[in-house]
Parts: structure tokens; sequence; C-alpha cells
């Protein structure tokens, strides 16, 4: 499979290890494009969006905004509406996936992720 025909996941963490195990994990079957920051994921937006066809977004970054203020703002644009988000946390309570699906996620996954988990979601949104 050329790695034009794969499907592009764009993953929003900013923690380098777990950018890794989603690199690793999930590049055996899906291109995987890397944001730390509200910043980059807009950059690659701008330059990649119509090849993105997910995203899976940690709620919990440093900086200025969060996984929730993104997802509200992605939401916000008509180009962006019906793109699958799922949100990627460590935040396990009921009201974290209850204000993430709020927001306008799609799916919550909670960390550490189960891996087999994640790739059903994936597929349930966009395929193998």
């Amino acid at each position: 499979m050329t790695s034009e025909s794969r499907p592009c996941i764009l993953v929003v963490e900013d923690d380098a290890e777990t950018q890794g195990f989603m690199k690793i994990l999930l590049g055996r079957r899906y291109e995987v494009r890397l944001a730390s920051s509200g910043e980059e994921l807009r950059r690659i937006l701008a330059n990649e969006g119509s090849q993105i066809r997910m995203v899976l977004m940690d709620l919990s970054l440093k900086g200025g905004e969060d996984g929730l203020q993104l997802t509200r703002a992605l939401r916000a644009d008509a180009a962006w509406k019906s793109l699958p988000i799922v949100a990627v946390t460590a935040h396990a309570f009921p009201a974290d996936r209850a204000n993430a699906l709020a927001a306008g996620c799609d799916a919550y996954l909670e960390k550490p992720i189960d891996n087999h988990n994640l790739l059903r979601t994936i597929e349930r949104f966009i395929g193998p």
C-alpha cells in the first residue's frame, strides 16, 4: 500500500513518548501527522487538511489551548465540522467523557490506550 493510498490521522499530543507510541502503532496502517499544540494543529490543517481523515485529540495540552478548546474551534469551522475527532486522555471521570463529547468529540478513549480498542475506534470512523 503506498503512502498516498493510506488514510491520514492527525495525532494532537504534547507528550513525546506518546507521540512515538502512536506513530509506531498507527504507522503500520495509516499515515500519521503529529501536532503538539493548537498552532501546529492549525498549520497542518492549513497545509494538509484535505488529506486528514481523523484527529486523535489529547485533552490535556501544554500551552494556551487544551484539547476541548481545540475541538470546539474545529467544530465551529464549517471545513472541519464533520472531521472525526476522538478524545484520547488520561482524564477518566464520567464528567471528563461528557465534557469531551459535549465539546464535539465523536468518541472518547482513556489512557493508557488499549491498542485494539484504539484501532477498532479508528476503523469505525475511517476504515482499516
